[in-house]
């Protein structure tokens, strides 16, 4: 039984996630022409994916050899982030289509499409990644099932695998609160979190300002920073890096575990010399939309409209909290107001959601610290063991090097961390 469903009791039912949106395939003639051909990354790498040269028209064989390379790369060995530049809105539905049928999709959990810049982001959120994440979603669907509204009436919940498919970005959130009603059976998207762990955070932040510009309804967005300590890096096949590791079985979990013993895992694990994980702080941000705003404004830093705090190295979450309590209020009057437009919802019902109070202390400091101790632990040991497999199927000595990309090809590969 999980935490949350320890908190809400028996009588709880995990909420149902809108079903996926499985995109038609296409034919491939029918696919715009792009340039180059995708990179095979080395675990745990970001990859920038860039067109140098000019625009050309190229044939269908090359343009449908560079999305077979794409779905080849993202269904293979797991990378943390990868982003591709150039994709055409056919490509993507190409790729999409193409991870589903195939049964892909699930090391890649995450895709997210600009169609404007034509960017493709891809990322596979580790379990520090998810660490801050989890807990806050508890936390918020406790308080949206303690809402004193009957869900066949009005129906607000928080999703996790929710694909929003809007004018300036297609993907699905790390978290998404939407509301439903008989009045307004549409969803209406309120509040948005996102995680950023292993991508830069102008990423991040691209994805924000997308969701607010697709979704003026929104009345809160936030964003959850895990800093590392330094990028990580694999030991690859630099012999002079983890020899014991490199010429032993691979570790189970519990002898990776009593490797670390009372190591400081928040800053980092290090296991035969070499860093697998390290963390350097933990920042939630929360934007909060204010009276007279058209929508909520992410250049804002300071007021009753932004929050700032951290979990990690010291936990300062009292503005985070306010923050959070400011947002419910918000959402109360948001859920009043659909009640009012619903003309055989009681009075007393309305009554009820107008003297609702939120919790004012949403989250605890010692669950959250909990989550990112467990989590750096396991996330340093899938990437031991992601780099251990390889190992087995190609021995160093028998490893063949691939030639780096040149910046006079049609592609450049950055590499911003293995």
């Amino acid at each position: 039984m999980s935490r949350i469903e320890r908190r809400m009791g028996k009588g709880y039912q995990k909420s149902s996630s809108y079903p996926s949106i499985v995109p038609k395939r296409l034919p491939t003639e029918r696919l715009m022409s792009r340039v180059g051909h995708p990179p095979s990354p080395s675990s745990d790498a970001m990859i920038v994916q860039h067109n140098t040269s000019p625009s050309h028209e190229y044939s269908n064989k090359q343009h449908y050899a560079k999305c077979q390379e794409i779905v080849q790369v993202l269904s293979g060995e797991q990378q943390e982030y990868v982003v591709y530049e150039d994709i055409s809105s056919q490509d993507y539905i190409y790729i999409v289509d193409r991870l589903d049928s195939a049964g892909y999709a699930k090391p890649w959990k995450r895709l997210t499409f600009f169609p404007g810049s034509q960017v493709l982001m891809a990322s596979s959120p580790s379990d520090a990644h998810e660490s801050v994440l989890s807990v806050l979603a508890d936390d918020l669907c406790v308080t949206l099932h303690n809402l004193p509204v009957p869900m066949k009436t009005l129906e607000c919940r928080a999703y996790r695998n929710s694909y929003l498919n809007g004018d300036s970005i297609r993907g699905i959130p790390d978290l998404c609160i939407q509301m439903r009603s008989r009045a307004s059976p549409m969803p209406r998207r309120l509040w948005i979190m996102e995680c950023a762990f292993a991508q830069p955070d102008a990423d991040v932040m691209r994805k924000l300002q997308a969701y607010v510009s697709d979704y003026p309804d929104l009345l809160v967005v936030g964003k959850i920073i895990l800093n590392q300590a330094m990028s990580y890096r694999s030991p690859r096949s630099n012999g002079s890096i983890a020899k014991e590791l490199r010429s032993s079985e691979l570790l189970t979990a519990d002898e990776w575990g009593d490797r670390l013993g009372d190591q400081d895992t928040f800053s980092q694990v290090v296991v035969d010399g070499h860093t697998w994980f390290s963390l350097s702080s933990v920042e939630i941000h929360i934007w909060i939309r204010q009276p007279g705003d058209t929508g909520i404004v992410l250049d804002r830093r300071e007021g009753e409209g932004y929050a700032f705090g951290t979990v990690y190295p010291t936990a300062h979450l009292d503005d985070i909290n306010k923050a959070f309590w400011r947002g419910f209020c918000l959402l109360k009057e948001t859920i009043v107001h659909e009640l009012e437009k619903i003309s055989d919802v009681e009075q007393a019902t309305i009554r009820s959601m107008d003297d609702w109070s939120p919790p004012s202390q949403l989250l605890d400091p010692n669950a959250l610290v909990s989550a990112l101790a467990y989590s750096a632990r396991t996330t340093a040991y899938d990437r031991y063991r992601n780099w251990h497999s390889k190992l087995k199927k190609k021995p160093y000595s028998a490893t063949k090097r691939r030639p780096r990309a040149s910046r006079t090809t049609s592609h450049v590969v950055a590499l911003r961390g293995d």
